[in-house]
């Protein structure tokens, strides 16, 4: 009998994914199809799967795309790392065709909450779970008077250094740090030390049209933890942590940081592949930053640690491996490990063998 799974379009790390759970039947006894689709012809990704389908790109046609594929090809199992609220309002529609779906959440609710980091700071507080101080900032002028005041940053953590970012977003996108001391061009001349005048800073979104929400917040010492995690609503089933120091990431599975990913993933009924963001504060204690519900860019590195978690998870989804299985494996599998990232490259297939002639691929 095959089991079928497939893998819909995601953010960062469709590739790494499809390469965990195709590593872990490599040398099981278990005849399981991988499916990959992708809205663009990303070949790089694609060319990993057992099919590899082209997805509509309109949001009309996803369901009827979908429902026409799970006929099709017998799908057991949907995971999708994009279009998550539009999938959580059809999660009924979808579920009827016989598969289950994985989105990282149980209800749009979770999602909204997720991505609004001054709500998250919030409802993580008040479930005692601890956060970085954050003040929500509407306009450049409330902008400019909370720099202005020399408390502002006292009243947030006791210390001088302050960092801003929208409201909304991710991948680290407009995070900024300010520092009067850096030189007017630093934000042009080292873009990725994340510095900027406030003065600078100031100036620039006072030009925007459109003012988006900021967080103003902490500038926090660290070390950042990142704690990529398998959860079954709300419950973790493997979670391995990972603690960024310069170019090298420590691969942990104990910890305050490693605990506290899990609690806010509890919290949160977290269910799939997600990942917890911390940083540690002045007095070396770890601080909620966010919660991505969806796998990490870096997921693939914790599999250097011993555990699988696309593995693990598509064994769950398929009903190859019990609860109890999977939370064995993920702590006796598991040893520390350090990595470091790398620059490579991939030859690209500019033709996919296995795309499918189906729904989807005009």
């Amino acid at each position: 009998m095959s089991h079928v799974i497939w893998l819909m379009e995601g953010l960062s790390s469709q590739r790494d994914i499809i390469l965990g759970i195709k590593d872990f039947f490599k040398f099981e006894n278990k005849d399981v199809t991988v499916i990959a689709s992708h809205r663009h012809h990303r070949n790089e990704i694609l060319s990993l799967a057992d099919i590899a389908l082209i997805e509509p790109p309109e949001d009309e046609d996803r369901l009827a795309f979908i429902t026409s594929t799970v006929t099709q090809y017998g799908v057991n199992a949907i995971h999708t790392g994009r279009n998550c609220q539009w999938f959580e309002t059809h999660r009924a529609e979808i579920v009827a065709s016989g598969v289950t779906l994985t989105t990282g959440a149980v209800s749009n609710a979770m999602f909204a909450l997720a991505d609004d980091k001054v709500n998250f700071a919030s409802a993580m507080q008040q479930h005692g779970l601890p956060v970085v101080p954050s003040i929500r900032i509407e306009s450049a002028e409330e902008l400019r008077a909370h720099l202005a005041n020399n408390t502002s940053a006292e009243s947030l953590s006791g210390t001088t250094m302050l960092c801003v970012k929208p409201v909304v977003g991710i991948y680290g996108m407009g995070f900024w740090r300010f520092d009067d001391n850096v030189s007017h061009m630093a934000a042009f001349t080292h873009p990725d030390s994340r510095k900027v005048r406030p003065d600078m800073y100031l100036h620039a979104v006072e030009q925007m049209e459109t003012f988006e929400p900021l967080v103003l917040m902490p500038y926090l010492p660290g070390p950042e933890y990142s704690v990529d995690m398998l959860v079954e609503r709300g419950k973790v089933i493997a979670a391995v942590a990972r603690r960024k120091e310069g170019a090298l990431q420590y691969l942990e599975q104990s910890g305050p940081a490693y605990e506290l990913g899990k609690m806010c993933a509890e919290v949160m009924q977290a269910d799939g592949l997600v990942n917890v963001q911390t940083r540690n504060n002045d007095h070396g204690e770890p601080v909620l930053l966010e919660i991505n519900m969806r796998p990490s860019g870096g997921i693939g590195y914790t599999r250097h640690s011993g555990v699988n978690l696309p593995g693990l998870f598509a064994a769950r989804k398929l009903g190859l491996m019990s609860e109890a299985q999977a939370m064995s494996a993920a702590t006796g599998n598991f040893s520390q490990a350090v990595v470091r990232s790398m620059t490579d490259v991939i030859p690209y297939n500019t033709t996919l063998d296995n795309l499918s002639s189906g729904q989807g691929n005009a």
